[in-house]
């Protein structure tokens, strides 16, 4: 048999339990037993000096997180959501090859570090179904469609900042090369449509 491991009073009345119900009128067992009381009591203290901590916190400016820090705790909950969208490489009858779209993304972005004058910034990718889907329609990352099929097709769309200084079509053009030999060197896929926006300008 289980041991409990939960604290309770000498009459029988777990402490988890007077707290939880710590705001609200006590019962009848409560209002008769010395022990709740004494407890209610004390823990009654110990509520109100809490939420007066609080109240005293989120008013104190300094500590609110700096723009900063809410920025990383973002971006590492985008990072969590997109790698859990997987795109299929290869299908065999020993077991299927996968990755994150988070991980492809992460290939790109190392791939543009070598092109002076960009910033990589958000990217997308998806796969679109070839002549075998009739709909002809967008198969987003992590359907049973692999790239290595036949008619499939990877879509990466990339949002870039360049420099002033850049000429932008001759960079975009190194740019769009560079991704896909990268692609193709460390995920052995072709890469397909690769879109690349340049969306803003930067000071160097």
């Amino acid at each position: 048999m289980a041991v409990e491991d939960v604290p309770r009073l000498g009459c029988g009345r777990s402490i988890d339990r007077i707290w939880a119900t710590i705001d609200q009128p006590p019962d009848p067992h409560e209002e008769k037993c010395e022990q709740c009381q004494s407890a209610r009591v004390r823990l009654k203290k110990l509520n109100e000096a809490t939420r007066s901590l609080r109240e005293s916190d989120l008013h104190n400016t300094s500590l609110k997180p700096r723009l900063s820090v809410k920025n990383a705790i973002m971006n590492v909950a985008r990072a969590e959501i997109r790698r859990s969208r997987r795109i299929a490489l290869h299908g065999k009858e020993n077991g299927t090859t996968e990755i994150s779209e988070q991980a492809l993304s992460s290939v790109i972005r190392f791939a543009a570090t070598a092109i002076p004058g960009i910033h990589a910034r958000r990217c997308h990718i998806e796969i679109r179904s070839g002549g075998n889907d009739p709909s002809g329609e967008d198969r987003p990352s992590g359907n049973t469609a692999t790239a290595a099929n036949e008619g499939a097709h990877l879509i990466i769309n990339l949002r870039v900042a360049a420099a002033p200084s850049v000429e932008i079509p001759r960079t975009v053009d190194s740019l769009r090369q560079r991704i896909s030999n990268a692609i193709t060197a460390c995920v052995g896929i072709s890469a397909g449509t690769i879109n690349i926006t340049v969306e803003d300008l930067y000071d160097v």
